[in-house]
């Protein structure tokens, strides 16, 4: 398995494989009239909008797209965002689900770390995973991510779920 920056080529691939993540790891978690929607036109705008702009409109600086890929295309990737608040937001990590606890993942968040640390030094890196997702939730953990903040996020298309928030500080990253 090759892991690679990511570009422009790869937005639709990307967006296809973040519908099949949703599809499998929210089902159950998400209305399902949402998951078999139109998730797979917002995933396929949202990437082709990323694809276009080298910086995120949120931050200002480029973010960090990393891409795993095998003979039978994208198999996983991460996208890290440098916020304004000085923080990193690891704002996807996506997996092909027949490729869970391959190790992959782990690679990833290792990769994505390492790019946090060496472009913005002494930044806490943090995600936002769903309260119902255990799998994900257990899996950040494993990797060294620390619970914090509880919310509730609305989603455009009516619903609310309730969100946590993992952090890795600078002195615990990778």
């Amino acid at each position: 398995m090759n892991i690679r920056t990511g570009v422009a080529a790869d937005a639709d691939a990307i967006a296809a494989l973040h519908t099949e993540s949703w599809r499998t790891a929210y089902a159950g978690i998400m209305p399902e009239s949402y998951l078999e929607g139109p998730l797979p036109a917002t995933h396929r705008e949202l990437w082709r909008a990323r694809a276009e702009s080298e910086v995120y409109l949120n931050g200002g600086d480029p973010p960090c797209l990393l891409v795993a890929e095998d003979e039978a295309g994208v198999s996983a990737f991460a996208y890290l965002v440098p916020e304004r608040d000085g923080r990193v937001l690891l704002d996807n990590l996506h997996v092909r689900p027949t490729l869970k606890r391959s190790g992959l993942g782990r690679r990833l968040v290792d990769r994505g770390l390492g790019w946090a640390a060496e472009h913005h030094p002494g930044k806490t890196v943090y995600l936002e995973v769903l309260r119902d997702n255990a799998a994900a939730r257990a899996f950040y953990e494993r990797m060294g991510g620390r619970p914090g903040r509880a919310f509730v996020e609305r989603f455009n298309a009516g619903f609310e779920l309730d969100v946590v928030e993992y952090t890795w500080s600078p002195v615990n990253g990778r």
